[in-house]
């Protein structure tokens, strides 16, 4: 009997623990200042502020990669989106809930990529084709057009993860 509040004394400990580091987690995820101006060629101009751009880049991007391919791809690719596939409602419509996930992270990776220096910038071209590609996603009845939409965004994804490792950044799935 004397080993239960030992016990609870360190759950409790571990509780603190863990509120404590989300609260700075928290405290370093908000979403800085960003700011455009015009130069004097026309040129918008992006300016902005955020802490730890990178490292909220890699986690954004892959929280979508990994939202992606466990329920989008990989049950497109096993046939679950087929007429009379066994659970395929429910697999469309975890799929659609993740499309909406998807290009919600996407968006704030973006937003993040836009923040950090040159390597990040270089990825707005494949971004902005994932971002496109998975918008196209979000919807039950978009995720049953086979190859054109899921093949597209699959494709997307695979040149951003390419064009991430070519800056030196390594996009895994979360």
């Amino acid at each position: 009997m004397p080993q239960a509040p030992v016990a609870r004394s360190g759950v409790a400990a571990a509780l603190v623990a863990l509120l404590g580091a989300l609260g700075l987690l928290a405290a370093g995820c908000g979403n800085g200042k960003t700011t455009t101006t015009t130069n004097a060629q026309g040129q918008t101009v992006v300016s902005c502020q955020i802490a730890f751009a990178k490292t909220k880049f890699l986690l954004h991007t892959g929280i979508a990669a990994g939202a992606f391919y466990r329920y989008i791809y990989d049950p497109w690719r096993a046939g679950a989106f087929k007429k009379g596939a066994p659970g395929r409602a429910k697999a469309l419509a975890k799929a659609a809930a993740s499309g909406v996930v998807v290009v919600h992270e996407l968006k704030i990776a973006a937003r993040d990529a836009q923040c950090d220096g040159p390597a990040l910038k270089a990825l707005a071209r494949p971004m902005t084709a994932a971002v496109g590609a998975a918008g196209a996603l979000t919807s039950p009845a978009s995720l049953t057009g086979g190859l054109g939409s899921i093949g597209t965004a699959g494709a997307a994804f695979d040149d951003l993860k390419s064009a991430a490792a070519a800056a030196g950044v390594s996009i895994k799935q979360r």
